[in-house]
């Protein structure tokens, strides 16, 4: 991916593994992360914290898509949850109040918010969404 060369963003792959039906595609699902800033005052108000008026640090799954041929076999929380796990490692080393998403739509909504992702933009789509990294820690 021409984003991951640049160092833009690092794509994560999925893969069919050797116990997999063949019926499936080879690349089940992916997704990208890379570093961001979030208005402080749509991050103060999920964290109830008052916090300095510039942009905060937070991760960003930038994409994360599962193939259609593979859904309904829970990928997209398998995903999920390992881009939970490298964000909260990569905070131990560098500042990230948190992970943002932006759901492009009501079932990518409803997706995030089974995981405690919060709405923090309400004007259309795609919607901004917003976990806090202490959340993220305790998954």
């Amino acid at each position: 991916m021409a984003n991951d060369a640049a160092g833009i963003s690092r794509a994560y792959v999925l893969r069919r593994g050797a116990g997999d039906p063949t019926t499936l595609p080879i690349v089940l699902g992916f997704y990208t992360l890379s570093m961001a800033v979030a208005d402080a005052g749509q991050v103060a108000q999920v964290l109830e914290k008052r916090l300095p008026k510039y942009p905060m640090p937070v991760a960003l799954i930038g994409r994360l898509a599962i193939d259609h041929r593979a859904q309904g076999r829970r990928l997209g929380e398998t995903l999920l949850m390992d881009a939970l796990r490298r964000i909260v490692d990569a905070s131990s080393i560098v500042g990230c109040l948190g992970i943002i998403v932006d759901a492009k739509d009501e079932d990518a909504e409803r997706f995030y918010t089974r995981y405690d992702f919060i709405a923090v933009t309400d004007d259309g789509w795609p919607k901004r969404m917003f976990l806090p990294i202490g959340t993220a820690r305790a998954a």
